[in-house]
Order: C-alpha cells, then sequence, then structure tokens
C-alpha cells in the first residue's frame, strides 16, 4: 500500500498547487477587468487565415494557416475579462474536481483492500467519470463560444476566429474509461458480497 499512499501525496501536492494555479488566473482576470492587462497577461485566441512564416520546399503548397495570438487589452475591459473566465475557469474546474476525487479515493484505499474495492470507491470512480465528460463538454462549449465573442471584440479585421484545435476528446474517453471501471468494481463488489453470504 505503500504506493497509494506515495500516489495519495503527490496528487495532494498536484491539486494545492492547481488552486493556487486558479487564484493566480482569477488574480489575472480581476487585473484585465479593472486596470486592464499588464506585462506578461493577455487573452489567448486562435485565429484562421494567416500569413504563414514559413516557405514550403518547391512542389508543395500551404493550403490554410492558423496561429495562436495573445492580445493585451489597454485599460480596463470587464467584458474581455467575463470572456477570459469562460475560457480558463471550465477547464480549471474540471481538473480541480476530478483530482480532488482521486485523492479522496485514494485516501479511502489507506485503509486496506476492503476499502480499496468497495461500493465507496465505484462511486468515486463513478463521479469522476461524469465529471469529466460533463466538464470536458462544457468546456469546449464556453472555451468556443468565449473566443468567437473575444475575436469580435479584440479583433477588427484579418484573421478569423476558428475553434483551437484539440476537441475534448481526451476527457470525453478518460471519463468513460471511469465509468467502465465503476461498474467494473460495482460488480465484482455485489459478487464479493454474495460469497461472503453464503460463507
Amino acid at each position: 500500500m505503500k504506493w497509494i499512499n506515495r500516489l495519495e501525496v503527490l496528487l495532494s501536492i498536484g491539486l494545492v498547487l492547481g488552486c493556487l494555479g486558479a487564484l493566480t488566473a482569477l488574480g489575472a482576470t480581476v487585473l484585465i477587468a479593472a486596470f486592464g492587462t499588464a506585462n506578461g497577461i493577455g487573452v489567448p485566441l486562435h485565429v484562421s487565415g494567416v500569413t504563414p512564416p514559413v516557405t514550403p520546399v518547391p512542389g508543395v503548397e500551404i493550403v490554410s494557416a492558423a496561429a495562436d495570438v495573445t492580445l493585451r487589452p489597454v485599460g480596463p475591459s470587464p467584458a474581455a475579462a467575463l470572456l477570459y473566465l469562460l475560457l480558463w475557469a471550465p477547464p480549471m474546474a474540471t481538473g480541480l474536481l476530478a483530482l480532488y476525487t482521486v485523492v479522496r479515493a485514494l485516501r479511502r484505499a489507506r485503509s486496506g483492500d476492503r476499502a480499496l474495492f468497495s461500493a465507496v470507491t465505484a462511486g468515486h470512480l463513478r463521479r469522476l467519470g461524469w465529471i469529466l465528460i460533463a466538464g470536458s463538454l462544457v468546456s469546449a462549449g464556453l472555451g468556443t463560444a468565449a473566443q468567437a465573442i473575444l475575436s469580435g471584440m479584440l479583433l477588427t479585421t484579418g484573421p478569423a476566429f476558428v475553434p483551437a484545435p484539440g476537441v475534448p476528446l481526451a476527457g470525453l474517453v478518460a471519463g468513460l474509461c471511469a465509468l467502465g471501471v465503476s461498474e467494473i468494481v460495482r460488480r465484482g463488489v455485489a459478487l464479493l458480497d454474495e460469497v461472503e453470504a453464503t460463507i
């Protein structure tokens, strides 16, 4: 069980660091709303239609190009701050909730194998799965909408907004896997309870 203890400590440290990162991002959002963006703080956008800074070899042509840009509104911009909040807060909250659920499951598992393979653990895994699935979908939807509105606010001409690559496929797959494992644990616990009852 030593590896479980070490993993719990490691993930607990990650949870604390994640909370500190969320507070830092929240502070940056407040700065954008109240004072404008300072050095090192900006609003990220993914845009297409840019002129690529590279030249292909003969016989190859560039079909399309996109770029990640960081914009710094001058002066207070509450609307930009709110939309910026929608960009980072949902995925951050999803990650922190998922990490907290895993830490809780590991903390319970420290007391022994029977606590690890229990209905409570199955519940933690099921909760983790739904957090990842719902959080990935909400983050993708809100992030895409926020970037689309921000591009209209912060860009007058030039590249048009396109959704950033990387559909939240990883979060969805991880959530479905957690749901599958939770069902396996639940059925295993039910069988174990039946065996113990017959004995």
